[in-house]
């Protein structure tokens, strides 16, 4: 990006256009409303911090954190679906630990006990360990007195092959492992950020360079659209209502369906009976990724507001050795009564659409990304 930035302005020295101005006529209301606007979008962006983000193999998007004084490196997946920090500690010795950076409380000079059993179920495995209590550094920000899980068990074989440390989580208090605050809100709280809400940004392409997040509001530069924002339907995971899903235009589900804005899952994974209804109008995807282009458009509507996904945007590309293979990025599975009827809206779905999450607000919008 910055490459590109810099050709740009040599361009532009060395080229001189002419280009004409047409006067735009505007009312004084439509002076004030795009005044109002540009007040909104800087007030968003100014004193923003974008935290880059690793995109490996579109599968694990991860950025660092620092634990402890002094500051012990750390890779974690920022999670919207969970709302709890967790790394392993150094007294963890399976394959899974070992793999990775793991906590050393003794070597930090601001560690405090706490003890606290805690253990904390995903969809890919399960950790177990107890709490601790130390400053984070998130960003350049230092955030003190912050409690976190020191794991000494990963079960799964996700946790031994994952490229990331840990988990920060970034949903609501509500769902917290022992009602622990979330590392977000503490830092919200020492002022230091224009507001209380974050943006996604991921690249599309394999290990490409670019993706971030942004704390404190949302970065202009990521976006090429209008944004369109949706209540929440409670304080727990980043919950909206969705009014239909159609595949080509044709409605195949659109009766108390509600998403959750997940960026700590690939896919997109929803209640089977509704992906079920998808997935019986999307071809079998070819393995080489020969009919992307074939693929029928699905569109997620929220709010009247329609997001549509070509093929492109929902198959799932993983390149391996120099080959790339495809595969559905629509997976059913059979959810527990309190996610009925629910689809996740994972990376497949921020990467098309720029996310924004808003505490303050209560609320989650959407606009393209670029």
């Amino acid at each position: 990006m910055k490459v590109l930035a810099f050709t740009l302005i040599l361009a532009a020295a060395f080229a001189i256009v002419e280009i004409p101005i047409r006067p735009v006529h505007e009312t004084p209301e439509e002076k004030y409303a795009h005044f109002k606007r540009l007040q909104i979008l800087k007030q968003l962006s100014a004193g923003t911090t974008d935290v880059e983000l690793t995109n490996y193999q579109t599968a694990q998007y991860y950025g660092p954190v620092q634990i402890g004084t002094p500051p012990q490196n750390f890779l974690v997946v920022f999670d919207t679906g969970s709302s709890n920090l967790w790394v392993p500690s150094r007294s963890c010795t399976s394959i899974a630990c070992m793999r990775h950076n793991r906590y050393n409380h003794t070597a930090s000079s601001t560690y405090t006990a706490n003890g606290k059993a805690i253990s904390i179920e995903y969809g890919s495995g399960g950790v177990s360990g107890y709490l601790s209590q130390d400053v984070v550094t998130w960003g350049g920000i230092k955030v003190p007195n912050i409690t976190f899980g020191e794991m000494t068990s990963l079960v799964g074989t996700s946790f031994v092959v994952s490229k990331f440390d840990g988990i920060l989580g970034m949903a609501w208090q509500a769902i917290s492992a022992d009602n622990v605050p979330p590392v977000y809100q503490s830092m919200f709280k020492l002022g230091v950020l224009p507001s209380d809400s974050f943006a996604f940004y991921l690249t599309a392409t394999d290990n490409a360079a670019g993706s971030a997040l942004t704390l404190g509001g949302f970065n202009p530069s990521y976006t090429k659209g209008d944004w369109h924002y949706f209540t929440l339907i409670q304080d727990t995971y980043w919950r909206i209502s969705i009014d239909s899903i159609s595949v080509n235009g044709v409605k195949i589900a659109a009766t108390g369906i509600q998403g959750i804005v997940d960026s700590g899952t690939t896919a997109l994974v929803g209640d089977k009976k509704i992906v079920d209804l998808i997935n019986a109008k999307i071809p079998t995807v070819s393995q080489t990724c020969a009919n992307l282009s074939k693929l029928p458009v699905v569109t997620v509507t929220i709010g009247g507001v329609n997001y549509p996904l070509t093929g492109t945007n929902y198959v799932i590309q993983v390149t391996s050795d120099g080959q790339t293979e495809c595969d559905n990025g629509w997976m059913g599975m059979d959810f527990p009564e309190q996610l009925k009827n629910v689809v996740i809206l994972g990376d497949l779905f921020i990467r098309t659409y720029y996310a924004h999450f808003d505490y303050a607000g209560n609320r989650v919008g959407f606009s393209t990304a670029v």
